[in-house]
């Protein structure tokens, strides 16, 4: 089993992404909408990523069509995601499955809080708190997929140990294009 967070940049194939991220972020749409991952693959999200998504993510996918199912499904599910967080924690921390087979976990407010990313390099308040949903998810295998730059280039993975050794090593930093992460996915489809 493993785990998913999707940064808002790795799930928008826009026009200022090279062709080579577009077809991987597509690409990636196809295959979490694979039933096949039903049982290993697990995306986490959280209250303040849930807004994002819907603010910054739904519009710009309304533009890109045809979208794939993933991304779709995603579309489909944020009205109901949204309300879910906004419940009494009773209703978060739980698996929620979708038709696809991905079954997706909103994290409790206080759980992704838990750890303090400042001053490692990240100066958004979006990718902190991916990252912060990456680390509380670090009970297993997670991958944190984005194609912004300054997560691969600026971010300090060094402190991120130190801060945080156990779930650092749990969490991999990939693009869509990673071809070992293509790999891994295309391994566990079969």
């Amino acid at each position: 089993m493993f785990g998913l967070v999707l940064d808002c940049s790795a799930l928008i194939p826009s026009e200022d992404k090279s062709r080579e991220e577009r077809e991987a972020i597509r690409w990636l749409g196809h295959t979490l909408s694979n039933n096949n991952l039903k049982n290993y693959a697990t995306v986490y999200l959280s209250r303040h990523l849930i807004k994002v998504y819907q603010t910054k993510v739904a519009p710009h996918l309304k533009y890109h069509h045809p979208l794939p199912p993933f991304q779709a499904s995603l579309l489909n599910l944020l009205p109901t995601f949204r309300k879910i967080s906004t419940k009494s924690r009773k209703s978060l921390c739980k698996i929620i499955p979708s038709k696809m087979g991905i079954k997706f976990h909103i994290l409790e407010r206080t759980r992704v809080q838990f750890y303090n990313v400042n001053d490692i390099g990240l100066t958004e308040e979006e990718d902190r708190e991916v990252l912060r949903i990456a680390l509380a998810s670090a009970n297993q295998k997670t991958f944190l997929v984005t194609t912004d730059h300054h997560f691969l280039e600026d971010l300090n993975r060094t402190e991120l140990s130190k801060r945080y050794p156990n779930e650092s090593q749990k969490i991999e930093i990939v693009s869509p294009s990673d071809p070992n992460f293509q790999q891994f996915l295309i391994a566990c489809l079969l």
